[in-house]
């Protein structure tokens, strides 16, 4: 009765106290939407096109040491673009780091983001040298990669349009420019920076996609309440575009043009972790998960949606958790709050509790998840952009201090092997490439009893022509060789039939090799007109080589034969 009393007291104050969180108004933190269940697909299992693979693991790394959270990666001239924690942006030239631009106020470490400067997004302008940044501290925008001179799209103090509230963005995430200069980019949340990044997974979504008007310098809104609103990508013809939903695990659809242009729908969801940037080519899109989700490791965004009393209990108390370190370092500066903050908001502590998993999703401009590829020995963790540049796959990480690669699955699979008239000779012989000659007629010769027949043929510099017939001709082979140079040829007596080699010089003629049998002659009549290689006619095995030949004009192989010896009676039987 006693442990029963006890445990009723403590669930009693428990409750008291949760109570309170969850009530007192007024309380941090504050979040643009009130909270309410929603819904997020869970995740697919890993079968068929998600069936797990090693194709991550052994990961390259680059650069270790050198640089510090290289979130997005494009290429241009074959350099490579990213940018780093710090707020610089730097091209990779082999293993060469050349500074491009650097956003923000000096500092000196990389906790102090929201000083440093984040650049996340980036693209290449198509209206000029420009690069388009959307740094998540210091808003949208443009540097001309001639001057290097900076000029801001889009404030962060600026107010922009939503659905149904108009409110500063406060993450600056993914960005894409299309053919006619349409700048689209993304805010992940108009409730909390970066360095709170953990407090999105409990507060309803915010998330906004705007397009950009440069005429006009106003962004127009698209999309409002997306879970985290990520990485973006174009379609080949820019006829919708597709958003991810990090937080919701699933990308989002919208048309651009078209009968049903302004609308919106599902494209991918139930994603087995949660999107990043996307990084899109003519075949599909690239989607890498940083964080993996499966039904044994439920995602933190989607942990608590349909509880929201939770989500704001959770909050709530993370948020009075970190007061005090605030507190402290508000009245007496110190490393050791500012790191402490840091590492519970940012993210990083999410990542101790990720899966082993690794994955990288292929999905097709169908909405079809068409591949994946998976690692598990930590060799790259997570990934947050996967650039496709030669033959290698080159994976970005807001937290890893190097750049990793891996070798495309596209460059893995090798090419068909194309080859004329490939033909396997017996045991011991090597395979025969050539062209076949044009005419070839040969008579089938009847088996019978005959003596042994040896033919030896040898040549010399000069042209000559040599015959052998052995004592009793039953059957009597003549070979006529031609060559410029010297060469010799050796035909073993396998076959009733035995093998006739020409060889002959620029100036052909043609060259007729009669055989004569005491039942049924045989000839042979070999024309060319010029040929270039050297024609054996050798037998054809049951098994050829294992070459696929797709050549349409190539020539079809001869009719198989069957193979005669000569016993030791001196008869010509079947092998």
């Amino acid at each position: 009765m006693g442990l029963l009393n006890a445990l009723r007291v403590r669930i009693m104050n428990f409750m008291i106290f949760f109570l309170i969180i969850i009530l007192l108004p007024g309380l941090p933190p504050r979040t643009t939407f009130p909270y309410k269940d929603f819904t997020v697909s869970p995740p697919k299992e890993l079968k068929g096109a998600l069936e797990p693979n090693f194709h991550l693991e052994g990961a390259e790394r680059l650069l270790e040491g050198r640089i510090y959270g290289p979130e997005h990666l494009i290429v241009r001239n074959n350099e490579i673009y990213t940018g780093l924690h710090g707020g610089e942006i730097i091209k990779l030239t082999a293993n060469h780091v050349t500074h491009v631009a650097k956003f923000g106020q000096p500092c000196a470490e990389t906790y102090e983001e929201a000083r440093c400067g984040r650049p996340l997004g980036m693209a290449f302008d198509t209206q000029g040298n420009n690069l388009i940044v959307a740094d998540a501290y210091y808003g949208l925008w443009q540097v001309d990669l001639t001057s290097h001179k900076k000029q801001l799209l889009v404030s962060p103090r600026q107010e922009l349009p939503g659905k149904s509230i108009a409110r500063p963005a406060k993450i600056f995430n993914s960005v894409a420019v299309s053919k006619q200069g349409d700048i689209y980019w993304t805010d992940s949340s108009s409730d909390f920076p970066l360095q709170d990044l953990v407090f999105t997974a409990f507060a309803n979504p915010s998330g906004r996609l705007f397009k950009y008007n440069r005429a006009k310098n106003v962004s127009e809104v698209l999309l409002d309440e997306l879970f985290f609103a990520n990485g973006l990508a174009l379609s080949p013809n820019e006829d919708f575009i597709v958003v991810a939903e990090t937080g919701g695990m699933r990308l989002t659809k919208y048309i651009l043009t078209g009968p049903k242009a302004g609308q919106s729908e599902v494209f991918v969801e139930g994603l087995p972790g949660v999107p990043d940037n996307l990084t899109p080519d003519a075949d599909g899109i690239w989607v890498p998960l940083p964080s993996t989700a499966d039904s044994e490791n439920p995602s933190a965004f989607s942990l608590f949606s349909r509880f929201p009393t939770i989500r704001l209990f959770l909050a709530r108390m993370l948020t009075l958790f970190e007061l005090p370190f605030r507190y402290i370092n508000s009245v007496y500066p110190n490393k050791f709050c500012q790191r402490f903050v840091h590492f519970i908001g940012h993210g990083e502590s999410i990542m101790l509790l990720a899966p082993k998993r690794t994955t990288v999703v292929r999905v097709d401009w169908n909405g079809n998840i068409v591949g994946s590829l998976h690692g598990f020995d930590k060799s790259v963790a997570g990934i947050s952009h996967v650039l496709e540049f030669q033959d290698y796959l080159y994976l970005g990480s807001p937290f890893n201090h190097y750049l990793a690669r891996v070798k495309s699955p596209k460059a893995s699979k090798q090419p068909t092997v194309k080859v004329r008239n490939v033909r396997v000779e017996g045991e011991g012989l090597e395979a025969s490439v050539g062209a076949s000659p044009k005419t070839t007629t040969t008579a089938k010769p009847k088996a019978q009893a005959a003596p042994k027949t040896t033919t030896t043929t040898t040549t010399t510099k000069k042209p000559t022509t040599t015959t052998t017939t052995t004592k009793k001709p039953t059957t009597t082979t003549t070979t006529t060789t031609t060559t410029p140079k010297p060469k010799t040829t050796t035909a073993k007596p396998a076959t009733t039939t035995t093998p006739t080699t020409t060889t002959t010089t620029p100036k052909p003629a043609t060259t007729t090799t009669t055989k004569k049998s005491t039942t049924a002659p045989t000839t042979t009549t070999t024309t060319t007109p010029k040929p270039a290689t050297t024609t054996t006619k050798r037998t054809v095995p049951s098994k050829p080589a294992p070459v696929e030949e797709e050549i349409p004009v190539d020539t079809k192989p001869p009719q198989k034969e069957k193979l005669k010896v000569i016993n030791k009676q001196g008869d010509h039987v079947e092998l």
